[in-house]
Order: C-alpha cells, then sequence, then structure tokens
C-alpha cells in the first residue's frame, strides 16, 4: 500500500488535527515542563487511537464511501486488505489504551479511548445515516483530545481543558456543514442526511450562520474575561485573544459571503477549508501561551 492511499484510510489530516487539540491541551496545563516525557507518548498513543477510528470509520462505510465521487477510492484500497484492516485497526487501539495507562495514566486513557468510541459507534454507526444532527452530537468526540492532553500533566480535568474540548465541538458543524454543502449530491446518492442534503440552500446557510455566530461569541469569552481581570480563569494566553479577534473577522466574511454568493458552492467550499485554518490556528495559538 502507498504513503498516501494509508493516509486516507487513516485519516492521516484529522489525526494531525486531533494531535494538535490534544497538545494544546497539554501545553496550557501549569506544570507541563515537569511532564515532558509524557508529551511523546501522548501524541503516539492519540495518533494510533484517531488512526484506527478512522480506519473503522471507513470499513464501516464502505457502501456508501463506493457512491460518493470524494471518497469513491477508498473500496480499491480497502477489498483485498479488509481482514488485515480490522486487525490492524484493532491493534491500534488496544496499543493506545494500555501504553497511555501504563505510562501516562488512567484518566488519559479512558479519555483517549471515549474519542475513539464517540467518533466510531455515537458518530459513524450510531447518528451519521439517522440524523440531520449526526455531526453536531457527533463532535463530541473531537473534545477528548483537550482533555487528555491536560490531564496527561495534571491527571485532571479543567476549565481550561473544557474549553478547549467545547471550542473543537462548537467549531465542528460550521466546517463539516460547509465540508457536506460543497458535496450535497454526493451525500443525497448515499443517502446520508447531513443537513444541507435534507435542508433549502437558505435553511442550511441560516443553520451556518447562527454556528458560526455561536463560535464567534464563544471564542471571545476568554477575551472579555481577560479585560474584566479574569484571565487566569481559562488559560489560553494573549497569543489566542489576538488570532481569535482577526480570526472572527474572516468568519464573518465568509458566513456573510453565503447570502451575496446565492448559495454558492465555491463559497462553502472556501469556507470549509478557512475553517480548517480557522481551529488550527486558534490551537497554535494556545500552544504558545507557554512562550
Amino acid at each position: 500500500m502507498k504513503f498516501r492511499e494509508a493516509w486516507k484510510l487513516l485519516k492521516g489530516e484529522i489525526t494531525l488535527l486531533v494531535l494538535l487539540v490534544a497538545a494544546a491541551g497539554f501545553l496550557s496545563a501549569p506544570g507541563f515542563l515537569l511532564r515532558l516525557y509524557a508529551f511523546p507518548v501522548l501524541i503516539l498513543t492519540g495518533a494510533l487511537a484517531s488512526m484506527s477510528a478512522g480506519l473503522f470509520n471507513n470499513l464501516y462505510d464502505r457502501d456508501i464511501d463506493v457512491v460518493m465521487r470524494r471518497t469513491r477510492s477508498r473500496e480499491s484500497m480497502i477489498s483485498s486488505r479488509e481482514r488485515f484492516l480490522y486487525f490492524l485497526g484493532t491493534a491500534m487501539m488496544v496499543a493506545s489504551f494500555f501504553i497511555s495507562w501504563f505510562l501516562i495514566n488512567l484518566i488519559t486513557a479512558v479519555f483517549i479511548l471515549s474519542g475513539f468510541l464517540s467518533y466510531l459507534f455515537l458518530y459513524t454507526i450510531l447518528l451519521k445515516r439517522r440524523t440531520t444532527w449526526n455531526i453536531v452530537i457527533g463532535g463530541i468526540a473531537g473534545g477528548f483530545p483537550a482533555l487528555a492532553g491536560w490531564s496527561a500533566v495534571t491527571n485532571s480535568v479543567s476549565v481550561t481543558s473544557l474549553y478547549i474540548a467545547f471550542l473543537v465541538f462548537i467549531w465542528t458543524p460550521t466546517h463539516f456543514w460547509s465540508l457536506a454543502s460543497g458535496n450535497k449530491t454526493d451525500y443525497t446518492a448515499a443517502g446520508v442526511p447531513m443537513l444541507p442534503s435534507t435542508k433549502s440552500p437558505e435553511a442550511t446557510a441560516n443553520y451556518i450562520s447562527l454556528n458560526s455566530a455561536i463560535l464567534i461569541l464563544y471564542t471571545m469569552v476568554p477575551v472579555l474575561l481577560y479585560l474584566a481581570g479574569e484571565g487566569q480563569i481559562i488559560n489560553v494566553g494573549m497569543v489566542f485573544y489576538a488570532l481569535a479577534i482577526i480570526l472572527n473577522v474572516f468568519l464573518l466574511y465568509y458566513t456573510l459571503m453565503q447570502y451575496q454568493s446565492k448559495y454558492s458552492v465555491d463559497v462553502y467550499r472556501k469556507t470549509f477549508h478557512f475553517s480548517n485554518y480557522y481551529l488550527m490556528l486558534l490551537l497554535l495559538g494556545i500552544c504558545v501561551v507557554v512562550v
């Protein structure tokens, strides 16, 4: 199997984002330097769990992936290796849980396992094909890496780690509804009830706008706390404050462009790509709180 094929089957891009969320949780925790040895273990076990979840997602969704232009190439990568891939996915998840338990702590291992279970069972199996709220509820999976990162340092949960976890949760609908709007015909053909394939373009734009407004307000909470002299409540740092203000201007621009462009597929695809940078830069801003 070529590297590019393996990268797609293991959902490498999602794994990188998961690891960045975990890093933000770890590096924002007080005393992380004393636990720095745990960081590579966190990255390794987080990557194994994320890739395992991505692999099982691809295995479970084979029947609908072949219908969608964006994903139909995955079938040829799986068909001749199915038994091996099931074994590989299981081995990666088991290794992830026990390595994180023995080398970090149990609560971190439980958070990593919870991310895997919520993505595979809650989102992929239970919700994805049954409800338009699939990605909203299923988005909970994206928050667990932040909790794992913080607990790898402190063996606990905090307001800051919960804030980062909910940041990913709230960001997810804007991100995936934009993706689904740019690939609406695929989801309709596959019978997957993503919001854009079940609602009118106007309604979809309104839902994305509402979620984006909530996201903008949420990212401004640490800024408002800082201005009120309570910046220590959520420890995300000055770089995050500046990035949140700048990025929210661009997010507002893309949100308004939905209406001005008459719900253009091109605009939704640009919004989807921007949303990747939006979250990535905010997380990087949190990571440099240590500087």
